[in-house]
């Protein structure tokens, strides 16, 4: 029986599973990963709702259009976040996701406001108006006149 345990397949064999079952080990490390697509399409629909509100025909139409540029129909997308909002493990994960998103999102918006040139807020200026010297002045009906 001790002759089985040195053949040189035998070994051979121990090794392989223990590298396999460290490979298992490794892969399963309970690092959940993210959809990056769903995220983008979560963010833009969320953009999209604060915009122009839940339920106008312009929300609805870019909706629509939102879901098909990223290859989902309705049902789809609400089965798929349907099954991040049911479990935990993945909701943590998928949300941080989406934080980070909207974080480069808004960084992309403050470095687009950094790089317009500044103009003031209350537009330009207009000389100012002076009365001519020695003229009377005007009501709503015309000139008043002298005594």
């Amino acid at each position: 029986m001790a002759g089985i345990f040195n053949n040189k397949c035998f070994r051979v064999g121990r090794l392989g599973c223990l590298a396999f079952a460290l490979l298992l080990g490794v892969g399963c490390s309970g690092e959940v990963v993210v959809d990056q697509k769903l995220v983008d399409t979560f963010v833009e629909l969320r953009l999209m709702d604060m915009a122009y509100g839940g339920d106008s025909p312009m929300a609805r139409l870019s909706r629509q259009d939102i879901l098909k540029k990223a290859g989902y129909t309705r049902e789809q997308y609400l089965d798929e976040v349907n099954k991040i909002l049911d479990d935990p493990d993945q909701w943590i994960p998928f949300q941080k996701a989406v934080n980070d998103r909207i974080d480069t999102l808004l960084a992309v918006r403050k470095e687009m406001e950094q790089a317009k040139p500044s103009v003031p807020k209350s537009g330009p200026s207009a000389p100012a108006m002076k009365p001519a010297p020695n003229t009377p002045p005007r009501t709503r009906k015309g000139v008043i006149e002298g005594d």
